[in-house]
């Protein structure tokens, strides 16, 4: 997404925008004004000053004096960030983007003037083709739409450059503990700030990689005059927004000052733990925060709706008294009307929650993504099966929907339904398969790295103490995976670097960067002294250990806040509404011959409710995912198939028996 904004607004600003020589000269302009305001400033500061010794500070001089300098502050405040955009310039470095500020204004003008054409000709369409708009319908929909969008697109754009950093650094948070610990494992094989950090950015996730990558990028493009220099300045940099790391990096750069092994370890320890302890604060802080904006993004995705739902059958009818507005004063003012309920339910609510969802997660802290396990599911073949099914399904559907009635809109869902539902489960479910044996694995391995370390400083040989490990650890998948590291250490007789990460290695192809990280620093250390690799072996496993406990309290603290929406979304909301459906169906059969009532069809009311949960399935489901996963892409079709036919089928269930109820 932010290449594709790249690209935008720099292929705008080529082609309607100035000229180099027509922004240099408007940057000089402003760089003169710039310095006059300076001088202006200087010399409203020293005529206070002036003032304030030969008048006093109670003088009436001293204070027309104080009112000239704050305007001309201001003035200069003004001038200096039209010159040099200082946040803007500081915002494009830290997301890497190569952007000037009249490209992101252009960008961002042309991008309102597109949305306010877009809405315009919808409704202009609507207008002419669907539904006629009156003059309430033009005030209450049409006006505020054509304000509204566009400002809101003017304020997205222009600002994406600063969401994207929100984003970034909110990740940061959560990747900082990983790259720290992988910076501590080299530094224990061999105290190089050059290896650490090259060994970091390999291993660890963005936005941390970029940002170490660019430590040593500068060094080598000469930007930096030394490694020291560049590592320090990426530490304040990124310490304005996250002192723990600051100080993390610190007592990283610092253990290359130690003189000996024990004061080494101890930095280093203190590394490991003054970012393990920050980010469990700063996660238990965002957790906290949750409570006040998961309710409201509650009321208004999923509860609202459901009232409003609810009221419609007795807003419905006629005679029927609510506060001083009765249903007919509602229709004759285009109150009630299908588009309406549309624009209310389908729009509204469902826009709303996911904007406020989006921008609870922009704050969500970072955590270790789930394993990247390769899918060769071909998306095109599941797509054409996707869709043979969903037309195979609607045939019988379409053949015999005279036969259905009221009731017709239901069946509409379910081929849909089932196809997303295929088209979510079909490529996640092996991928899950496979991230769950490769999360059990994680888990089990600092376990067996602990045995490894204690038999290999008991001057066990390698090959040895890989085959006591795995057979100590059973028929768990982490002993599985010790196993095939013994057969080939002692039956293939294969070097235990070639073995792990040889063209067959048994973790070449292994999903896991932690397990890898790891195995690379044991490769390492066992070419030392074995006491000495057998306790850095140790050592490094109880760092593990550390990040999985602070990985499951994240991750159990952020997941207490979205079941309930979870659960409501999935069973309770589906029910309510398919008994206020139901209800509607029975106000309709007894009102609908009266002349003073204009109720909307049965059919377009249980299509909107529809549509609705739908809509809010999604919602709902991004939000949670994003709370425990970031919005995974493979968490969220997981979740989505599942939820979408149990969604629709409670609707439906509630719709059919409660129909056959009220009949009967």
């Amino acid at each position: 997404m932010s290449r594709w904004y790249e690209r935008g607004c720099k292929a705008v600003g080529r082609r309607w925008g100035p000229t180099r020589d027509e922004r240099e000269e408007a940057r000089d302009k402003r760089r003169e004004k710039y310095v006059t305001k300076g001088k202006e400033l200087r010399k409203a500061e020293g005529y206070l000053r002036e003032c304030k010794i030969v008048h006093g500070e109670e003088s009436k001089e001293y204070r027309k004096a104080q009112k000239r300098y704050e305007k001309a502050k201001k003035l200069h405040d003004i001038s200096r960030k039209a010159y040099r955009h200082d946040d803007f310039n500081k915002t494009i470095y830290f997301v890497d983007m190569d952007l000037e500020y009249e490209d992101v204004l252009l960008f961002s003008v042309l991008m309102t003037l597109l949305s306010f054409l877009v809405v315009a000709l919808t409704f202009i369409t609507l207008h002419y083709a669907f539904y006629p708009l009156g003059f309430i319908d033009i005030l209450l929909y049409v006006v505020p739409a054509m304000l509204l969008v566009p400002t809101c697109v003017l304020a997205l754009v222009s600002s994406y450059p600063d969401l994207l950093e929100k984003k970034m650094k909110a990740e940061g948070i959560g990747r900082a503990p990983e790259s720290i610990n992988y910076m501590t494992m080299s530094m224990r094989v061999r105290p190089s700030l050059y290896r650490a950090v090259s060994f970091s950015a390999k291993h660890t996730e963005e936005p941390m990689a970029s940002g170490l990558n660019k430590v040593l990028w500068d060094v080598y493009t000469r930007k930096k005059p030394s490694l020291e220099e560049s590592f320090l300045e990426f530490a304040l940099q990124w310490g304005e927004w996250n002192e723990d790391l600051k100080r993390a990096l610190y007592a990283v750069r610092s253990a290359m000052l130690e003189k000996t092994k024990h004061g080494l370890d101890a930095a280093l320890e203190k590394a490991n733990d003054i970012i393990i302890r920050g980010t469990k604060r700063q996660v238990e802080d965002f957790s906290n925060s949750l409570s006040t904006p998961t309710t409201i993004l509650f009321a208004i995705g999923v509860l609202l709706p459901l009232i409003i739902g609810a009221m419609l059958p007795m807003l419905a009818l006629g005679d029927l008294d609510i506060g001083g507005f009765s249903a007919d004063e509602a229709v004759a003012s285009g109150g009630l009307g299908i588009f309406q309920i549309i624009i209310i339910m389908n729009v509204i609510a469902p826009v709303g929650a996911f904007v406020y969802s989006y921008k609870i997660l922009l704050n969500r802290p970072g955590t270790t993504s789930p394993p990247e396990v390769p899918q060769f599911e071909n998306r095109g073949r599941t797509l054409i099966v996707t869709s043979v099914i969903a037309i195979l399904l609607s045939i019988p559907l379409i053949l015999f929907y005279e036969h259905l009635g009221p009731l017709m809109p239901l069946p509409f869902f379910w081929p849909p339904m089932g196809a997303i539902s295929y088209y979510c489960l079909k490529p996640t479910w092996e991928v899950k398969k496979e991230r769950r044996i490769i999360t059990t694995m994680e888990r089990e391995f600092p376990d067996a790295l602990f045995q490894l370390g204690s038999r290999i400083a008991e001057g066990m040989a390698i090959e040895v103490a890989f085959h006591k490990t795995g057979k100590s650890m059973g028929g768990t998948e982490m002993g599985k995976l010790l196993e095939r590291i013994t057969t080939a250490l002692q039956i293939n007789r294969l070097p235990l670097e070639h073995a792990l990460f040889g063209h067959d290695g048994v973790l070449t192809k292994l999903p896991s960067r932690t397990i890898k990280a790891s195995m690379r620093t044991v490769v390492e250390v066992t070419k030392k002294d074995p006491a000495e690799a057998g306790k850095t072996i140790i050592q490094i496993s109880n760092f593990l250990r550390d990040m999985e406990e602070m990985e499951h309290d994240i991750r159990s603290r952020l997941s207490q806040s979205v079941e309930m929406m979870k659960g409501t979304a999935m069973v309770f909301a589906p029910l309510v509404m398919g008994v206020v459906v139901s209800l509607y169906f029975m106000l309709y059969d007894i009102f609908s011959d009266i002349s003073q009532v204009d109720m909307i069809s049965p059919v377009a009311f249980t299509a909107v409710v529809g549509v609705y949960l739908v809509l809010m399935c999604f919602v709902i489901t991004y939000f949670t995912t994003g709370i425990r996963t970031r919005v995974d892409p493979v968490e969220f079709k997981y979740e989505l198939g599942i939820i979408l036919p149990i969604c629709i089928g409670l609707f439906s269930m509630a719709v059919i028996l409660g129909r056959l109820t009220l009949v009967g």
